[in-house]
């Protein structure tokens, strides 16, 4: 009698066992799409705009337009931190830029730098909006990510950044390849977002 108790116990922990597991694959494995531009009448937005998930959920944003217009998808806690999606850089006169791409139509935009002579300024694409990007909490670790990223947000980020998201296969020459942006969210909690190319795109998470 004591040993077929046993071997029920026994049975029935391995099946909770697996069962706890096949949950938790099942939860991680849970992932909702949004469109990050479209075609038509919403090419400048977010489909669905607002997501309602559960902690531990993820979400992935791709671009499924027809034409190679990009598109981000950006947190960001400090409206300070928009990014411009150029910056200029003073960089000494006798610095040669010699282009990769071949192509015999590319010339680098550069000016007289006013407040120094022997400097040149040169206008270069920025970083912070064109590739995946976290600053944390404190602004001074930044990790650059990999294209078509997955990232577990913790939600204390103030800045995280797809990069520019173009359709699969249309990302221009010298661009990163970046079609799509997975965020695995850890919290509950609200989360706004928008398209730092079309600051007028907006989208919400709700972590439930």
């Amino acid at each position: 009698m004591i040993k077929q108790t046993t071997i029920q116990f026994a049975l029935v922990t391995i099946s909770l066992f697996f069962s706890i597991i096949s949950f938790q694959g099942n939860a991680e494995a849970i992932s909702k799409t949004i469109n990050a531009g479209g075609n038509g009448s919403n090419w400048d937005e977010f489909n669905p705009q607002n997501t309602s998930i559960n902690a531990g959920e993820s979400v992935t944003w791709i671009n499924p337009m027809q034409v190679a217009e990009p598109h981000t998808v950006t947190f960001m806690k400090d409206p300070e931190l928009l990014p411009p999606l150029f910056a200029v850089f003073s960089i000494q006169n006798n610095t040669e830029l010699n282009p990769v791409i071949p192509s015999p139509n590319i010339e680098p935009t550069i000016m007289p730098d006013q407040s120094n002579p022997n400097n040149k300024l040169v206008i270069v694409d920025n970083a912070r909006s064109s590739a995946p990007v976290v600053i944390d909490s404190t602004k001074t670790n930044i990790t650059y990510m990999q294209p078509n990223a997955k990232y577990t947000f913790t939600g204390d980020e103030i800045y995280v950044n797809s990069g520019w998201m173009f359709p699969d296969g249309q990302a221009p020459p010298g661009a990163p390849p970046i079609s799509s942006f997975t965020l695995m969210f850890e919290k509950g909690g609200t989360y706004n977002y928008i398209c730092i190319i079309h600051p007028w795109m907006a989208g919400t998470i709700k972590v439930n």
